[in-house]
């Protein structure tokens, strides 16, 4: 368990509460309950002879977007150094983008004579 003051401590517990809500981890609590897209509106509404469509904000969505936003602004700083990243590196051969060279020719490469 890692050590917050207060301020940190609501943060953290607000943020688990949304993303937990809206399902992007599975855990036996949330399970049950209903499907919350993943985008910052529900629905549309297109209204005879208007031009464009009214959106449904998707009020959970945007809870968890603005929590994880709160959340990520005060993180401890160690969190955010430890924390694997490809583009460090740290994932090593795993997420390297280099092409390995082909061992089977195929037919294109063969009609050109390379």
């Amino acid at each position: 368990m890692i050590d917050l003051n207060p301020e940190q401590q609501r943060a953290y517990e607000r943020f688990i509460r949304a993303r937990d809500k809206v399902k992007l981890v599975r855990t036996k609590n949330n399970a049950k309950l209903p499907y919350i897209p993943h985008r910052e509106y529900t629905d549309s509404i297109t209204e005879t002879g208007t031009l464009a469509p009214l959106f449904i904000p998707n009020l959970p969505w945007l809870e968890y977007l603005e929590a994880s936003l709160a959340w990520w602004a005060i993180e401890p700083k160690f969190r955010d150094e430890e924390r694997l990243r490809m583009s460090r590196g740290d994932y090593e051969s795993s997420d390297s983008w280099d092409e390995h060279e082909p061992k089977m020719k195929d037919m294109v490469s063969d009609l050109k004579g390379k």
